[in-house]
Parts: C-alpha cells; sequence; structure tokens
C-alpha cells in the first residue's frame, strides 16, 4: 500500500511538473506590432510578438535587431519580455551618430558603437546587484559621442537612486 501510495505521489507530482514546463510563457507566432528606424549606416528593427501560455493575461515579447542599410539580413541583439503587451518604446531607441546608437526597455539595454555590427548588451537587475531586491527599471539612458552617459533608475520600492554614469558607452556603471 506505501509503494502504491508513493508511485501516485511521485506521478501526481510529475504531472504538475510537466504542465509546468507546457504552460510556461513562450514567444508566439503572432506579430503584435513591428517598428523600423534607420540612420545612413544601419537600421534597427523591433517586432512585438503575442506570448503563448501566457496566463490569464498574456505578456508579448520584443525582438530587437540590426542590419546595415543596404542589407536584408537582421541579427537579433536581444529578445525581452514584458508582462503586459505595450506598445514599442520608439523613444528609447536612440541614434548618437552614425555608428553609436543604444536602445532601452524595462531593465535591457544593448549599444553599439560600430555602426550595428556588435551590441554590448546590459542587465541592470544583474549587473547591479545592490538593486535587485528594488525590481528595478530604466527611466533614461543618455549616451554621448565620446562614451560619457548617464542611467536614471527607478524601483516598484520607490527607492531613490543618484544617476548612474558610465564613461564606457554603457558597459559600466557607477555613482561617480
Amino acid at each position: 500500500m506505501k509503494v502504491i501510495a508513493i508511485v501516485s505521489l511521485c506521478l501526481i507530482l510529475l504531472g504538475f511538473a510537466g504542465c509546468e514546463l507546457i504552460s510556461r510563457p513562450q514567444q508566439g507566432k503572432k506579430v503584435n506590432e513591428v517598428w523600423e528606424t534607420s540612420n545612413k549606416a544601419f537600421k534597427i528593427r523591433i517586432t512585438s510578438y503575442a506570448e503563448e501560455n501566457g496566463g490569464f493575461v498574456p505578456g508579448a515579447y520584443y525582438v530587437f535587431q540590426s542590419a546595415s542599410v543596404d542589407s536584408a539580413k537582421w541579427q537579433e541583439v536581444l529578445t525581452f519580455r514584458n508582462d503586459d503587451p505595450v506598445p514599442i518604446p520608439k523613444d528609447q531607441v536612440r541614434f548618437v551618430n552614425d555608428a553609436i546608437a543604444y536602445f532601452f526597455m524595462v531593465y535591457k539595454y544593448a549599444v553599439t558603437t560600430d555602426g550595428g555590427r556588435t551590441w554590448f548588451v546590459g542587465n541592470i537587475v544583474t549587473d547591479l546587484p545592490n538593486w535587485q531586491q528594488n525590481r528595478p527599471s530604466i527611466k533614461d539612458i543618455r549616451i554621448a559621442p565620446d562614451g560619457t552617459g548617464t542611467m536614471e533608475l527607478s524601483s516598484s520600492t520607490n527607492q531613490e537612486a543618484r544617476p548612474l554614469r558610465t564613461k564606457d558607452y554603457g558597459r559600466h556603471w557607477g555613482t561617480e
């Protein structure tokens, strides 16, 4: 009897684990919105995809890509899942000049200094450990042609923060 109970319990637990894996939110195929912008050298495209298996109110996946102006070959820079299907953050994509651009969404950001060929991708949740418990998000980023810049953060706990500063196009941030 004990063996049957243990086996039954194990099967029930495996069933729940299997359902969790099957029902985990995933990027769907349905496109909510596509937006593209460019400068003289390269272009940036953001595609918002509907979330599948997202529960009662599914979110969306935002895929950020870049390509040279004369190319149809897009490279994926980052994908961000948001709990809510919000409009594409067009005002958070910025070209500094023909070589430098950056974009950000909630807690992820990316910067290129070589016309979109390579990108540095940052995540403030993992890169700024003092903010992990405060559920940070990026309010604004400003990066100058010389690599200096500022990042303003906000948090769900209303923690006040001095703007962070960079001297290397956002690869490292600090308060000084």
